[in-house]
C-alpha cells in the first residue's frame, strides 16, 4: 500500500511540475499533463525495479523477486496509469459539456427566442419601463400638487 502511495506522489510532481513549466514558458509546452505525468513514474519504477533484480533479497524474508515485481512496482504503476487515464478522460467530458449538444439553446439565444419560439418579454417590458418613467416624471413636474405644500 505504501508504494501506491509513494508512485502517485510521483505522479502529482511530474503533474503540477509540467504546470509550472507550462507557466514559465510563453506558450505551453506541454499539453496533456495526465500522460506527461506518467513519465517520472515510469522512470521510478524502472529504477525501482533495476535495483530490485540487481540486488540480493534482504536477509529472513521469505520473498521471491517476481513477487516483489508485481506487487511493489507493477501494481502500483497499473493504478497510476488508470487513474490518469481516468482523470484524463474525466476532464474531457467537462471541457466538452459546455460548447457540447446546446445547439438550440445557442440558436434561440441568438434569435431572441426559447424553445418553445415565443420571444423574450425582457426587451418589450424594458421599453414600456422607460416610457412609464418618462410619464411620471411629466406628471410630477407639470403637476401644482407638492408634496411639501399641503394645502387643505
Amino acid at each position: 500500500m505504501g508504494a501506491i502511495f509513494f508512485y502517485i506522489f510521483i505522479y502529482f510532481i511530474g503533474y503540477y511540475g509540467s504546470n509550472v513549466l507550462n507557466m514559465f514558458t510563453v506558450r505551453p509546452l506541454i499539453t496533456n499533463r495526465f500522460l506527461a505525468a506518467l513519465l517520472p513514474v515510469y522512470g521510478v519504477a524502472l529504477t525501482h525495479a533495476y535495483v530490485l533484480v540487481s540486488s540480493p533479497p534482504p536477509q529472513g524474508t521469505d520473498i521471491t523477486v517476481e513477487y516483489a515485481l508485481m506487487v511493489y512496482i507493477v501494481l502500483p504503476a497499473v493504478v497510476v496509469t488508470l487513474g490518469a487515464i481516468y482523470f484524463m478522460w474525466n476532464s474531457k467530458g467537462k471541457q466538452e459539456e459546455p460548447s457540447g449538444n446546446n445547439s438550440i439553446d445557442n440558436d434561440s439565444k441568438v434569435a431572441g427566442t426559447d424553445e418553445v419560439g415565443s420571444s423574450y418579454p425582457e426587451a418589450e417590458s424594458n421599453a414600456g419601463k422607460i416610457e412609464s418613467t418618462d410619464e411620471e416624471l411629466v406628471n410630477k413636474e407639470g403637476s401644482t400638487h407638492n408634496k411639501d405644500s399641503k394645502e387643505g
